[in-house]
């Protein structure tokens, strides 16, 4: 299966069982064209949470490979997922609050907004006001947790992949978190913020175990489209695998995995590449490499 098929005859070339499905294959490829990096918002949907994958916590993946009357499915873990993240815990972290950059929860535009200043000035205005002591009063709004019990109070995340600042697991008061840290930017920069600390790196010798093993395309989850595609697969005899993508991904999209060590999944991984496929292989690459 030559990489330089284009798309649709390399779809054309199975045994379709009618046109609607070779439709459907079609379809799914033109979503899964679209697929693309999230874009940064003051909500943190830019980040790619490969800490919440399931592969990193024992989730299976369900592998197909040509049998005598079909592909045949069966499931393994991937052993080197679940050595692909490290956690370092610190219980009394402070940062200043004009490094978080993202909340976890928030109203209106939250997810709309590239950053926290851009929320605050298109959300929050009538917090806004010219008073140093403001910030304080914000900050002590009863729906953030500054001062709760530890535990039950704010926590913050930070990644290794991802360097733009502190995640703030915030439960609401949103509005009034951004307004402060719109003030403070102009009034108290240096005023600082103190909360449990979770902070995520990726082990470079699982993560290239990984990509040693398997090229990586995400895929949209729509069961319809997903059988007519992987009917071509069997019909071309490409071993694959499938697995849930890491969040914000998660739900609207899948991983497919295409052996590194098969001939037809390597063929078919160029073709995927070559045809637009967002390469998590790729991402995934870029985050372990200085």
């Amino acid at each position: 299966m030559p990489a330089t098929l284009p798309f649709g005859r390399w779809l054309h070339k199975a045994r379709w069982v009618d046109t609607a499905a070779w439709k459907y294959a079609q379809a799914f490829h033109e979503q899964a064209r679209q697929v693309a990096f999230p874009a940064e918002s003051a909500s943190g949907r830019g980040i790619i949470r490969w800490q919440d994958w399931p592969p990193c916590f024992g989730g299976d993946i369900a592998h197909w490979e040509p049998g005598p009357r079909g592909m045949l499915c069966r499931r393994a873990t991937l052993a080197p997922a679940s050595r692909l993240i490290t956690t370092v815990y610190h219980d009394a972290f402070s940062c200043s609050i004009r490094e978080i950059t993202s909340l976890e929860s928030g109203k209106g535009g939250l997810t709309t907004s590239a950053t926290l200043d851009a929320y605050a000035l298109s959300e929050c205005c009538g917090l806004i006001n010219s008073d140093p002591a403001w910030i304080e009063k914000l900050l002590g709004w009863h729906e953030l947790r500054f001062n709760a019990a530890p535990g039950a109070g704010e926590s913050l995340e930070s990644f290794s992949w991802h360097g733009r600042g502190y995640h703030l697991l915030n439960q609401g008061g949103a509005h009034h978190f951004a307004a402060a840290r719109y003030l403070a930017g102009f009034y108290a920069p240096r005023f600082c913020i103190n909360a449990p600390l979770a902070r995520y790196s990726i082990n470079h010798e699982a993560a290239q175990d990984i990509l040693n093993a398997y090229d990586m395309f995400c895929e949209p989850e729509d069961q319809a489209m997903l059988e007519a595609f992987t009917h071509r697969m069997a019909a071309a005899g490409v071993p694959h695998a499938t697995c849930p993508a890491p969040p914000p991904w998660d739900g609207e999209y899948r991983l497919l995995l295409l052996s590194r060590e098969s001939r037809k999944a390597a063929g078919a991984a160029s073709v995927l590449r070559q045809h637009g496929w967002f390469d998590v292989s790729a991402l995934l690459r870029s985050h372990v490499t200085p």
